[in-house]
């Protein structure tokens, strides 16, 4: 059994005003979990909430003016949102609460989340920078809710998160479906912004804030945030100098990158709290490789395309080895029974 320390890592209260949460748990997610066999692990549907989040992104990003397949990504991105919040009352309910769980559950998220930011930007088919800027936000709100999750214990979410935002998203890709991505072209107002500009300084202000609000709460490991804030703001520079274009292969590295930096940074408060293990010395050494590879690709142009790619394939590879090592670390731990119902 894990020692009492362990515990008070693992367990976490749980602070959710969401305004949905109540209405989708009360008809949809507590009749649904009934159907659940108690035979299938709760890792197992975490896994298949992924695996539709991220069929979700892919019909998003190139199939997004065939209808059919927009309403496909919709109904798959409501999917996720339901098994996503289903799966830990279902662990809790079979006696299956554990710390590797705990891990998928958060970690898979932190890709999620680029699956769904990235999928809702080029649906509606914002510029690369922008799609960056958008990108950037709502990693930095994953990031700062899971630092606080580490430093008070409490996972919080205010009245419009992730579940808001999610369905925002699968809503959206109704929108398109029905309307086609040129609508989101359209500006309200003559010489004004775009729909979908609009739309994701919406997007950018909503994080933006969350991060704001998470970061007063906690007393100290602000400063945590920095690596985070400086390869994103690296890689957010490299992308408005060179001014890739939309679907070039620079833009498809620089966002490609930009869509690990999640599972890679937001790493350091899942692991310290979960397994008291420190990545501070790698988040320095990718900070300063993608310093490294930006100045380069500004120095020798010619060898832009393959820097981008490499700082990509970086943190790609940190993103699977720490899953590599936590998953086997973590797997042959038992199951922890009586975690506080109020965990997530």
């Amino acid at each position: 059994m894990q020692s009492g320390l362990e515990k008070s890592k693992y367990v976490y209260q749980s602070a959710q005003d969401s305004i949905l949460r109540p209405h989708f748990q009360r008809w949809v997610w507590n009749p649904l979990l009934g159907y659940i066999p108690a035979s299938l692990s709760p890792n197992a549907i975490t896994g298949i909430s992924t695996l539709c989040c991220s069929l979700s992104f892919l019909l998003a990003a190139v199939a997004n003016t065939h209808p059919s397949a927009m309403v496909a990504a919709s109904v798959l991105l409501f999917g996720y949102l339901s098994l996503d919040n289903m799966d830990g009352a279902h662990a809790r309910a079979t006696g299956q609460s554990s710390r590797l769980g705990e891990f998928l559950d958060h970690w898979l998220d932190t890709l999620n989340n680029g699956f769904v930011v990235l999928g809702a930007c080029l649906a509606v088919g914002l510029s690369p920078l922008f799609t960056l800027l958008v990108l950037a936000a709502g990693t930095l709100a994953f990031f700062a809710v899971q630092l606080e999750l580490q430093y008070t214990g409490v996972f919080r979410m205010g009245r419009v998160a992730d579940i808001e935002g999610n369905t925002a998203v699968s809503l959206l890709y109704l929108a398109v479906a029905l309307l086609g991505p040129g609508f989101f072209e359209q500006t309200p107002l003559a010489g004004g912004p775009s729909l979908a500009l609009l739309l994701g300084a919406g997007v950018m202000g909503q994080a933006l804030w969350t991060s704001f609000t998470a970061l007063k709460r906690i007393e100290s490991g602000r400063l945590d945030c920095l690596p985070l804030l400086l390869c994103l703001a690296i890689l957010i520079t490299w992308v408005s100098l060179v001014d890739p274009s939309p679907g070039g292969e620079i833009a498809s590295a620089l966002l490609c990158a930009g869509f690990f930096t999640n599972p890679v940074f937001t790493s350091r408060p899942i692991l310290a709290r979960l397994r008291g293990f420190s990545t501070a010395g790698i988040d320095r050494v990718i900070v300063a490789g993608t310093l490294g590879c930006a100045l380069l690709a500004l120095a020798y142009p010619a060898l832009e395309v393959s820097l981008a790619w490499t700082i990509a394939a970086l943190l790609a590879g940190t993103t699977l080895r720490y899953a590599q090592i936590t998953t086997k670390a973590l797997r042959d731990e038992p199951p922890v029974a009586d975690v506080s119902p109020e965990s997530d």
